[in-house]
């Protein structure tokens, strides 16, 4: 090979040697470039993982919240219609009041009437009551007239039975002396002076027996009288006690009927205050049922409201982070 020849291959293989050293250097740059793309490549695929881990923890969240919100949307609809519930109970429990105080106020009238009335009663019974001390008072005392009356006619039917007894006997004696007087002048045979003496006793004995007959009958007419007269007023007197005996009879049963009356007032007066005591416990009870139904109504809705106020998370800074991060990650997916 000749001189010529070396000196013009000598540029090319410079050139050549610049080109090849150049293109090592382009080739090494292009590797470290590759090898940078590939880090960031390496890198963008680790954040773009960790970008989807957050993402799928993001929408867990979410959805979790949902359910948390639906089930809190449930509870809240369950505290209404509770609340509804425990406020229709309310109404009727107030209504239910309302009868029982209007119920109360017409037991406490027939209460007041009752005791108005058993008041008027008593005191019907006690001037009754009088009026029967007055009328047995009387009673007695024409019950004592009455035994005057009769001991006294027995008294005069015993001195009749005397007079009536003296008088037989009298006569008795008086036809004995008689039959003695006529059987001595029999006996005796007396004449004249026996008929002057029998006519005297003839004349005498007539007239004794027809002054003894005139009293007699003059005492049996006072004796008549006496007993008509008893007989009018012990008639007169026994109608008296038998109308005073009805009259008492009727008081007594006036009285027993007032006392009856009284008794049943007086038991209806204690079943009216046992009902408003009943009724006034009633309505304690229904005022404690309605005070425990407000304070668990007003206990409901401050719950309610709490977690109606805890339901509002969007407020939060956890879930605002959420939130960027995962429109973050929406963009850099729509972005490739």
């Amino acid at each position: 090979m000749s001189c010529s020849d070396k000196t013009t291959v000598d540029p090319l293989l410079k050139d050549l040697d610049e080109k090849k050293e150049s293109f090592r250097r382009n080739v090494v740059s292009l590797a470290a470039e590759l090898k940078q793309v590939r880090g960031r490549l390496v890198s963008q695929e680790q954040s773009f993982l960790k970008e989807s881990q957050t993402r799928k923890e993001a929408e867990k969240k979410a959805k979790n919240m949902e359910m948390e919100m639906c089930k809190l949307h449930k509870r809240l609809e369950e505290r209404n219609s509770q609340l509804q519930a425990s406020a229709s109970a309310a109404e009727k429990f107030i209504k239910d009041l309302e009868e029982f105080r209007s119920q109360l106020e017409v037991t406490n009238q027939t209460a007041e009437s009752s005791a108005d009335s058993a008041q008027s009663a008593h005191v019907q019974c006690s001037m009754l009551k009088l009026q029967l001390d007055d009328k047995t008072r009387s009673l007695r005392e024409h019950e004592h007239r009455v035994a005057q009356l009769g001991s006294q006619l027995d008294s005069l039917q015993r001195d009749l039975s005397l007079r009536e007894c003296s008088e037989k006997q009298l006569r008795e004696e008086l036809a004995r002396i008689e039959r003695e007087v006529t059987e001595a002048i029999t006996k005796a045979g007396i004449g004249s002076n026996g008929c002057v003496l029998q006519k005297l006793l003839e004349d005498v004995s007539p007239m004794k027996f027809e002054r003894m007959s005139r009293i007699v009958e003059v005492r049996e007419e006072e004796v008549k009288k006496l007993k008509d007269e008893i007989r009018l007023m012990s008639g007169h007197w026994k109608h008296k006690t038998k109308e005073l005996e009805s009259q008492l009879e009727k008081q007594r049963r006036t009285d027993q009927d007032l006392k009856k009356k009284i008794l049943k007032l007086e038991f209806c007066l204690q079943e009216t205050r046992s009902q408003t005591r009943k009724l006034q416990r009633k309505e304690e009870r229904r005022d404690m049922e309605i005070k425990e139904i407000r304070d668990m109504m007003s206990e409901k809705q401050q719950g309610s409201e709490e977690p109606w106020e805890k339901q509002k998370f969007w407020d939060n800074s956890g879930f605002k982070i959420v939130v960027s991060m995962s429109m973050l990650m929406l963009v850099v997916v729509s972005k490739r």
